[in-house]
């Protein structure tokens, strides 16, 4: 069904950025609101260990999930969701340096006034802005097009509407109102939590060990690196004009083009200008676009500059035109053995820009 989907006014957001308009009394005494692009939510699995040991593992238990070191953000351990799993936030220091929180209030990231849904989603839209709650207790927050291709690209789920306008072709599976209060999970849930100098806890070599085997048994998903791509792209964007200053005194030509002057300064450094995630994951996933109502992408994961994704198709003529896709984008693409059941094939795929 294709169908524009609009709501009365939303409440506004009282936020630590100015992203959003402010309005007192707008949002639950003694919370204020982070814009969630700048927090990446996480749902950990994690043995049986004191409250104590959980914050301090936490941090390491999550590191193989970053595209920033640690030293750079602040972990912080949520509530234990129904599922058993524990929710996380990760945000830069440098985005808590500059929020604004009166005193008192706990800063939260502004898609958890959604409840979590049963199944499928609960999305509410405000001032170009979508967000997105999932079953598992993590969120994002994203542009009204990215929202459409994420929500395709998962599989259509169910939709449970809580406000705004979705774009075309998202169907409602069921509109709500907003709670008038946060879960009471989240009552002792703050980023602002335990914030201490960059360098971090100290933990034992053998204790980090241990903890780098227990965050391999982490399972990444499409959200996850999702959410990592949308908050690093926002802190990126901030830091443009020290960039653009950084080229000028290098002598490098700056033009409005901050992308192509800097692959210009690489390229004359005998640098490669693309590298990273942020760089490989657009590309591939626009290679992939055409094929985004057919495709649903059950498992990522970046290691060392490749993607290693897990794609279902209607049959393996879909799959063999996707890796095609791929590789006419430039990309080098190594495909395991497909399987097949009745109305459904699947194939791991793992692209990078190397030689296969």
């Amino acid at each position: 069904m294709n169908a524009t989907f609009s709501a009365a006014a939303l409440p506004d957001h009282d936020v630590a950025s100015p992203l959003i308009a402010t309005r007192p009394g707008a949002v639950p005494n003694g919370v204020t609101f982070l814009p969630s692009e700048d927090v990446l939510l996480l749902s950990v699995a994690l043995p049986a260990m004191s409250a104590s040991q959980r914050r301090t593992a936490i941090g390491f238990a999550v590191e193989d999930d970053l595209a920033q070191p640690l030293d750079q953000v602040h972990v912080v351990l949520g509530p234990q969701m129904a599922n058993g799993r524990w929710l996380v936030a990760v945000v830069a220091r440098q985005v808590l340096a500059e929020a604004t929180v009166p005193q008192g209030h706990r800063l939260l990231p502004d898609v958890l006034r959604l409840p979590i849904p049963d199944t499928g989603w609960a999305v509410q839209s405000q001032n170009g802005r979508v967000l997105v709650r999932l079953a598992d207790g993590t969120g994002l927050a994203t542009d009204p097009a990215s929202a459409a291709l994420l929500w395709a690209m998962a599989g259509s789920p169910p939709l449970r509407f809580f406000g705004g306008a979705l774009p075309d072709g998202m169907a409602v599976a069921e509109t709500l109102p907003l709670p008038p209060a946060l879960d009471p999970d989240l009552a002792r849930f703050d980023l602002m939590t335990a914030i201490g100098p960059a360098g971090g806890v100290h933990v034992p070599r053998r204790l980090r060990l241990a903890l780098r085997v227990l965050a391999a048994f982490l399972l990444g998903h499409l959200l996850i690196a999702t959410v990592d791509m949308v908050a690093l792209t926002r802190i990126q964007s901030a830091r443009e004009d020290d960039l653009r200053a950084a080229l000028a005194a290098a002598g490098q030509p700056v033009g409005a083009d901050l992308a192509a002057s800097l692959s210009q300064a690489l390229s004359a450094l005998g640098a490669a200008p693309k590298t990273g995630f942020l760089d490989l994951a657009p590309e591939a996933f626009a290679a992939m676009a055409a094929h985004a109502g057919q495709v649903t992408l059950s498992d990522l994961s970046y290691v060392q500059d490749t993607i290693t994704m897990t794609l279902e198709a209607p049959d393996l003529a879909t799959l063999q035109q996707i890796e095609v896709a791929l590789q006419t984008a430039g990309l080098s693409v190594q495909a395991g053995a497909a399987t097949t059941r009745e109305g459904a094939a699947e194939v791991q795929m793992t692209v990078s820009r190397g030689a296969p």
